[in-house]
């Protein structure tokens, strides 16, 4: 990957290119005489993410290394994230995701997974057996196959082997672990709803 910025305004007069990895955009610039004194970029920044001065050239090589070093962790740690997300996952035909959202109330929807092709599944919203607890506020528990809207598509993400989906740009659900099995249905925990006016 090869980044292409204007940094010279933040270039004092005089610097010169002392190192370059293209691979992270990164490129220390300095003076090595009469005192060493460097300034390094990053990433697509065309503002510089150190300015030092160093009492030889063994420290400011340190420096650099020490910084690629995190570049590479970054990118490491970026690459892992991203295996984990696209790992394949387990959930099957049945399965029920959890969607909790809501400003200044807590909302819960229920989706049922009626298909599974690869890395993509397809839910359905269902139905929930809700009981108020207390003033405007209360439990509620999926009702299994009472679908109550259209099917949708979603890639499943992992992490930490829980599955998620993302519903729509402000909430996702995740997987929900039965509890039980009783006579071949699951049952889950309670999730709590309030509604305020």
């Amino acid at each position: 990957m090869k980044f292409k910025f204007d940094r010279s305004f933040y270039i004092p007069k005089g610097y010169e290119l002392i190192a370059k990895d293209e691979r992270f955009g990164f490129e220390v610039w300095g003076i090595m005489s009469p005192r060493i004194v460097a300034m390094a970029f990053g990433g697509k920044r065309s503002k510089p993410d150190w300015h030092f001065r160093f009492n030889d050239q063994s420290r400011l090589n340190a420096k650099i290394t020490e910084t690629l070093d995190a570049f590479m962790d970054r990118e490491d740690r970026k690459q892992k994230l991203k295996e984990k997300r696209n790992a394949p996952h387990d959930v099957k035909i049945g399965d029920v995701f959890r969607c909790s959202w809501g400003y200044d109330q807590t909302n819960i929807d229920f989706y049922q997974v009626t298909q599974v092709k690869g890395a993509f599944i397809h839910v359905r919203p269902i139905a929930q057996m809700s009981e108020e607890t207390m003033s405007m506020q209360g439990e509620c528990v999926p009702m299994i196959n009472e679908f109550i809207g259209d099917e949708m598509r979603k890639k499943v993400s992992m992490w930490n082997d829980d599955a998620s989906i993302r519903i729509n740009s402000f909430s996702n659900a995740y997987r929900m672990k039965p509890l039980a099995m009783i006579g071949n249905k699951p049952v889950y925990q309670s999730s709590h709803w309030t509604a305020y006016a």
